[in-house]
């Protein structure tokens, strides 16, 4: 073999757990050492002077890393390996000791060679002894020592690292031993009702890596070698998905990919060897970066789930995330590329996130936790989307509600994210994503204005699609759906999200309920029920009836969204987490009845003032279920049992079915759609809108041609 090649799976690691009787009597951690080829090898392998020995016999004192001390039994004329640690270095003698479990040693065992082995290369230091002692020995410093080999890719030792293979129901259980970003060794043995005469090398075999209950690696593999019997054996797998895994589907358009400046690194105790490991993040989107490594000191496997890893940016800001290594790739002589997409991150580090990548594509746009307040209203009420009757509603707790929009938009919480674009501290462009209900968001608050000449709205709006195909991704965001109230006559958001919910014609992915919105004052004398009516708690008994209402007025998704008799187990409510923000945010639903037939169920939405501008969150949504059989008067005398409860003169209602309030002769304010998408059809939406986006921006080209082009 040539110097420089890859060598077969030498056993250059030691298992101080596995003993071995060595001499007459002596038990040493060690491994029989099954290469003698490599010593023939020694008079043609490359020298390496005393001096860089010397160095090399420094660090590793330094550091206290392990040494391998390669010992001869003449008595069974066999050679083992056994990890020792340098005690002392001096110029002129080097003190080994062994370790505690193999003291003492048998008198007749020969120290012959030290080796040291870093996972790349194999360096052989010849041992001429000066001294023994019960505790290790000492010997001098050679004149040389030789270079036996080196490996294109280093392989790198595993502790602690559970494995679990399975194979067309056999099941083994071992430990990694070791691994490389191409392959890794496993030690294990068959499950007690399994053998191994029931595996088939040749076929793959579905592994997984876990450590702490995690899972840091499952995949399909294929066995490239394996040594040992039917109790235990050693196999060393390559994942067949080697170089590229499948993460997420496929969009039509990418996210934008960019190169930060200054820029940002990834730090991370590597799962595996539990190694610190720093990467320059050379690119960076919503759903994950790509680093550099080079070819012989690669630690990134395709596949490989990174816990806590850190992204670091400026050398003052750290997002933490889960991440997993999607490809490896060749980018140059010697250099490997890797994707990372980003498994998990809580909202806090992913705004953060974001406000990089949409600073860095346009300086005017951020995601920014910090806005100036007389800059924002003076945006809302110049773009209308404060008009005169919304701001009536908001001047009863105009205190309450400039608070609110305080630590909303100037301190740090992980209840709402807001995108703005601004110029010269002027705001042009605004849309916001809050946590409205336990597993749901809600957009709103989308209002745009022209830059030189530019309207900003689809610019607003396809940055907070970007954001949302991030972090809809992550568990922790727990959002199973996303809401937004939009007037049917509202031309844009009309199109970009009632269009897509008509188009793709599936209710149960995206629904669209139209609601009838008008005020209810809080004043009204609580007058008794008519015999047989009575307000009372939702329980789950009137789940049915609700259910069976719903899904034949519309299929939709609202009463998934409100989670009605279900409860999150092991997550913090949304109630409390908005508390511990100093924020109001509660809704409790009451069934009005007549004898035991539910005729409407009621949602009292509550939340600190002006949350909402348009007090989505601050309102009762009345769902009526026997729209025939409730009179207004009833419904009246419900609603006053329940209007105390805010402190406003006027309280908004939503009613369900919108028509409803005209049946019954009254004149509504105006009208809402919801539209409710679950958010396992984001994909599908995001397309969608790139699609729309592109066409409204061609119809624009269009029309600006025919005004300057004459006929």
């Amino acid at each position: 073999m040539r110097m420089g090649e890859e060598r077969s799976d030498h056993h250059f690691t030691v298992d101080t757990q596995r003993l071995q009787p060595i001499g007459e009597g002596g038990i040493l951690p060690s491994r029989l050492f099954r290469h003698r080829e490599l010593l023939q090898s020694v008079p043609h392998a490359p020298v390496i002077k005393q001096k860089e020995l010397i160095k090399i016999l420094h660090y590793l004192h330094f550091s206290n890393a392990p040494v391998l001390v390669l010992l001869s039994d003449p008595k069974h004329e066999e050679d083992f390996l056994i990890q020792s640690h340098l005690e002392s270095c001096t110029a002129k003698e080097i003190l080994c000791r062994w370790p505690r479990e193999a003291i003492p040693v048998p008198a007749n065992i020969t120290p012959l060679n030290l080796i040291v082995e870093d996972g790349l290369s194999l360096t052989l230091f010849p041992i001429r002894v000066i001294n023994r002692y019960e505790e290790g020995f000492s010997f001098a410093i050679p004149e040389e020592g030789r270079l036996l080999g080196t490996r294109r890719v280093g392989r790198h030792v595993c502790r602690d690292i559970n494995v679990v293979l399975i194979q067309d129901g056999f099941v083994a259980w071992g430990e990694l031993i070791d691994f490389s970003p191409m392959a890794f060794r496993v030690r294990v043995h068959p499950d007690t009702n399994s053998s191994f005469v029931w595996m088939n090398t040749d076929g793959q075999c579905a592994i997984s890596l876990y450590a702490n209950e995690k899972i840091l690696f499952s995949g399909p593999c294929r066995c490239i070698r394996q040594n040992g019997g039917l109790s235990e054996r050693e196999l060393v797998f390559s994942p067949i998905h080697g170089k590229e895994i499948r993460r997420f589907q496929k969009r039509k358009t990418r996210t934008p990919r960019l190169r930060i400046t200054p820029p940002l690194f990834a730090n991370f105790a590597h799962p595996f060897i539990q190694k610190p490991i720093q990467r320059d993040i050379h690119n960076l989107s919503f759903a994950g970066f790509s680093v550099e490594e080079t070819a012989e000191e690669g630690v990134l496997m395709p596949g490989m789930i990174i816990p806590g890893l850190e992204i670091r940016y400026a050398g003052v800001l750290k997002m933490t995330c889960d991440a997993q290594v999607i490809y490896r790739r060749k980018v140059g002589k010697g250099r490997i590329g890797c994707g990372l997409a980003i498994l998990d991150m809580d909202f806090r580090a992913y705004r953060q996130l974001s406000h990089i990548m949409v600073h860095a594509g346009d300086p005017q746009a951020c995601f920014s936790s910090h806005v100036q307040l007389d800059n924002l209203w003076e945006f809302l009420f110049d773009t209308g989307f404060i008009y005169p009757k919304k701001y009536h509603l908001l001047k009863a707790s105009l205190k309450d509600f400039k608070e609110t929009y305080r630590r909303l938009y100037q301190e740090d919480q992980e209840i709402e994210a807001h995108f703005t674009c601004e110029k010269n501290g002027r705001i042009y462009g605004h849309v916001s994503i809050i946590r409205a209900y336990q597993r749901a968001g809600m957009i709103h608050h989308l209002a745009a204005r022209p830059l030189n000449g530019k309207h900003m709205g689809l610019f607003v709006l396809k940055n907070l699609h970007w954001f949302c195909e991030g972090f809809l991704r992550y568990p922790s965001s727990r959002m199973d759906h996303l809401i937004v109230y939009f007037r049917p006559e509202n031309y844009f958001p009309n199109l970009l999200f009632g269009g897509f919910s008509r188009d793709l014609g599936n209710p149960r992915a995206c629904s669209l309920d139209l609601f009838a919105y008008m005020g209810h004052p809080t004043d009204r004398p609580q007058d008794p029920f008519p015999q047989g009516w009575q307000l009372t708690d939702f329980e789950t008994s009137h789940l049915p009836e609700l259910e069976r209402f719903y899904r034949n007025s519309s299929g939709g998704l609202l009463l998934d969204v409100l989670r009605l008799g279900q409860t999150d187990d092991g997550n913090e409510t949304l109630e409390e987490v908005y508390r511990r923000h100093g924020f109001l945010r509660q809704w409790r639903t009451y069934a009005l009845l007549k004898e035991q037939s539910l005729k409407a169920v009621l949602v009292v939405n509550r939340s600190s003032p002006g949350l909402n501008l348009s007090e989505f969150l601050n309102n009762i949504k009345v769902i009526v279920t026997d729209p025939a059989g409730l009179p207004w008067e009833i419904l009246t005398a419900a609603l006053a049992r329940l209007t105390p409860e805010f402190q406003t003169e006027i309280v908004p209602l939503l009613i369900y079915p919108a028509n409803y309030p005209s049946e019954q002769g009254l004149k509504v304010d105006r009208q809402y759609h919801l539209w409710i998408i679950d958010t396992q059809y984001a994909k599908e939406y995001l397309d969608y809108m790139e699609d729309k986006t592109k066409i409204t921006l061609r119809f624009l080209v269009k029309h600006l041609l025919r005004k300057i082009v004459p006929k």
